[in-house]
């Protein structure tokens, strides 16, 4: 078996299971996608190779993520992000981690990190089981976390309920200080300038990069223009 091999059979168990979802298979995302005006969802797998180190035997880690993409606060990070690698519509989801993350941090903050669930496979009677277990995780964990925090109002919650901490909610919190002040402006969050003046500390306390420096300058400038 390989990686892509593997990820194939997993699409097409789910797919049949997640058309009721409206969730559509796309290989090359390794995952399904489902599409509506401003929101976008993923359920998406991480394939990692694993090894049983007493046999030798050669598997696979399946690592599911639930990810949510809210347009206009998208619109507006890609007029302030200084960072050309970011190119893909995948580069600049809003919200989201691995299922096993935000499972092990039900706060919010990102006390646990790189959790695991350990869905193995080892061989290809393995990916029935494994194709179970996604499905149940999708339908309980992964569905509830969508339809709860699709909206600029949960982003806003989810990513500066406690700016001081890091976010489990935030799939680089290099991005989410940003992010998170666009959707308390378009949220009318009237902690806005606290939540400024913490970010703005924090990007000497964190070290953080030249680039967070000139975004965060880029904000404030397009930040009176910030609306619905």
């Amino acid at each position: 078996m390989t990686q892509k091999q593997v990820i194939r059979d997993l699409l097409d168990l789910l797919q049949p299971k997640l058309n009721s979802f409206d969730f559509k298979a796309d290989l090359k995302e390794q995952g399904f996608i489902r599409k509506e005006k401003q929101v976008t969802y993923y359920f998406d797998f991480n394939i990692y190779n694993r090894t049983v180190i007493q046999t030798k035997e050669k598997g696979f880690l399946i690592e599911p993520n639930a990810k949510i993409s809210i347009g206009p606060i998208e619109k507006y990070y890609k007029e302030i992000t200084v960072n050309n690698y970011l190119t893909s519509e995948w580069d600049f989801i809003t919200l989201g981690n691995f299922i096993a993350n935000l499972i092990a941090n039900p706060d919010g903050i990102n006390r646990k990190k790189n959790e695991s669930l350990e869905l193995l496979i080892f061989s290809e009677v393995d990916i029935e089981s494994i194709g179970t277990a996604l499905y149940n995780t999708f339908v309980n964990v992964a569905m509830p976390y969508y339809l709860e925090n699709n909206t600029i109002e949960r982003v806003d919650i989810l990513l500066n309920s406690h700016p001081k901490e890091d976010s489990v909610h935030a799939i680089n919190d290099l991005f989410r200080y940003i992010k998170g002040l666009i959707a308390a402006k378009l949220n009318n969050n009237p902690q806005r300038p606290q939540l400024l003046e913490i970010y703005n500390s924090q990007l000497v306390e964190w070290n953080m990069p030249e680039d967070c420096f000139q975004e965060m300058e880029r904000f404030k400038k397009l930040s009176p223009t910030i609306s619905i």
